[in-house]
């Protein structure tokens, strides 16, 4: 840069940059005063005349030529047709045969008819000869004209398009020196159009050994520029800076009603509140002007909203991180998305099956992933792959999850289990103003594979809310009862090629006469 002021431009940038978010940093003995967004708008270029190959002019003059021959042709064959149609008219329309002749014997009779056989008969191979031959020609000069009508959409077609004016986006940095000199400037700025969703794989080999955590990243972009090896950062924090200093302003907590109540005066009740998310500011203020303009005393409501909008203006973010990514990728300005490796995690897990024999007699491998939220996990879909195997998909949302997170690595059918129904009984109780019911179900239970399992056990019995229908356990075989929900649950350690039994009775006591159902 030479000394005094100086501008350089730094072209073709994205059409999407944010301007006001863009800077740009020195390294050399100079100052930067300023630094701006500019668009040019670069004219189409002039369209050049058309030039046809040769090859396709030569063809094209000849083609005319045929179709100018071809139509002669058509001609003399339209009015040879033409004669002979008028020939066989006159010999049809001769009175000889109509009147019977000058003479009406045999033998002069049968030469006039033979004689008119024969010249009919010439007349129609004629035609007939000269209608094939029309038809030859009509499909030579439909072959001609078409050929022609491509050659001519061809030549048509291969002028310049017309093209709109074109706008480029560039930067223009402003510098300073004392003195001639060299440096480097360095600009960078915000652009919109890309991001990207995470997704998991989840992999385990065996029961005993740590789960492993696969990091993966659609990334997309549709910023006009192509990025090629670029090394990427990707990010959940909000990414759109600003040169205002942030205030903390009031967090005030209370309890929250989501729409305010009103009285007649256009008071606010004592007992409602506002939550953060319960009016918009648009709302708010609609309201607020509302409220002060029925009511006098003002200065208390307007107080209250002052709090509302404090704290509708607090934004709570509890996931904010990066991961970078190790390789460079190259991914264009298309939209379409870049699977991506981010990191790979490995987790103790611990492994137990789940079974409940009334819905499916086949046992379900679960596993237990203890203090997640240090895996820094964000809400997206999952693969679940267990022994190389792909077993399904399902969805992490880390706001819905309790502290551990629990997934269903597939179905295990080397544990299999029978449920039937060994007995029901019915007996009248109550001086036969009751009917009681019991009955007794049977689980039998096998574990068929090499290695020792931990089971959980379901099954279910009725629940009611109706105080005339009772409803007892009489054996669990061990089970934990939930009362609320009817669950039964029992916790085995099976051993490689144990079978067992379980039973349960219940009984339904109703009033008789009245299915219960």
């Amino acid at each position: 840069m030479k000394k005094g002021v100086n501008e350089f431009i730094i072209k073709d940038v994205s059409p999407y940059l944010t301007q006001g978010q863009i800077q740009a940093t020195s390294k050399g003995s100079f100052l930067i005063l300023d630094v701006q967004y500019q668009t040019e708008y670069v004219a189409p270029p002039a369209i050049q005349p058309t030039i046809i190959p040769e090859k396709i002019q030569k063809e094209i003059n000849i083609l005319n030529d045929s179709l100018l021959f071809i139509s002669f042709e058509v001609e003399r064959i339209t009015a040879k047709l033409a004669n002979l149609n008028d020939e066989k008219r006159m010999v049809k329309q001769n009175q000889l045969i109509k009147a019977g002749g000058i003479s009406d014997t045999l033998p002069e009779l049968k030469s006039v008819v033979e004689y008119y056989r024969v010249k009919l008969d010439d007349i129609n191979e004629l035609i007939h000869k000269w209608k094939k031959r029309q038809y030859i020609v009509s499909l030579r000069e439909k072959k001609h004209r078409t050929r022609l009508s491509e050659l001519n959409n061809y030549a048509s077609n291969i002028k310049q398009p017309v093209q709109p004016a074109q706008t480029r986006h560039h930067i223009l940095v402003t510098t300073y020196s004392d003195y001639t000199t060299t440096g480097k400037v360095e600009v960078n700025y915000f652009v919109n159009n890309a991001g990207w969703v995470p997704a998991y794989d989840l992999r385990a080999s065996n029961t005993n050994s740590p789960m492993m955590i696969t990091y993966k990243a659609h990334v997309y972009q549709n910023t006009g520029e192509d990025w090629k090896n670029v090394n990427l950062i990707l990010s959940t924090y909000d990414r759109t800076f600003s040169v205002t200093k942030p205030t903390a302003g009031t967090w005030r907590l209370d309890y929250t009603i989501n729409k305010p109540v009103m009285t007649q005066q256009g008071l606010i009740q004592n007992e409602v509140y506002y939550s953060q998310n319960s009016l918009s500011s648009v709302e708010l203020q609609a309201t607020r002007d509302d409220l002060k303009a029925k009511n006098p005393s003002y200065k208390e409501i307007d107080a209250q909203f002052q709090s509302m909008q404090t704290m509708a203006a607090i934004n709570q973010n509890f996931s904010n991180v990066e991961f970078d990514v190790k390789l460079p990728y190259s991914i264009k300005a298309d939209g379409s998305q870049k699977l991506m490796v981010v990191m790979n995690e490995k987790v103790d897990a611990e492994f137990y099956h789940f079974m409940l024999p009334r819905m499916n007699k086949y046992g379900f491998l679960q596993a237990k992933i203890g203090d997640w939220e240090n895996l820094s996990l964000l809400p997206g879909k999952a693969n679940i792959y267990f022994n190389q195997t792909f077993v399904g998909s399902t969805t992490i949302d880390p706001a819905a999850m309790s502290d551990t997170m629990e997934l269903t690595m597939g179905r295990d059918q080397a544990i299999v289990s029978k449920r039937k129904k060994v007995s029901e009984e019915e007996k009248k109780v109550k001086l036969g103003k009751r009917l009681l019911v019991t009955r007794t179900f049977e689980i039998e239970i096998r574990n068929n594979s090499r290695a020792d399992i931990d089971l959980t056990l379901e099954d279910l019995i009725p629940v009611t809310a109706n105080e005339d229908i009772e409803i007892k356990i009489i054996k669990g075989d061990g089970a934990e009862f939930d009362e609320v929900t009817g669950k039964l649950i029992w916790k085995l350690n099976m051993k490689a090629g144990q079978k067992r039994v379980l039973e349960f009775t219940y009984s339904i006591e109703h009033e008789r006469g009245k299915p219960v159902s």
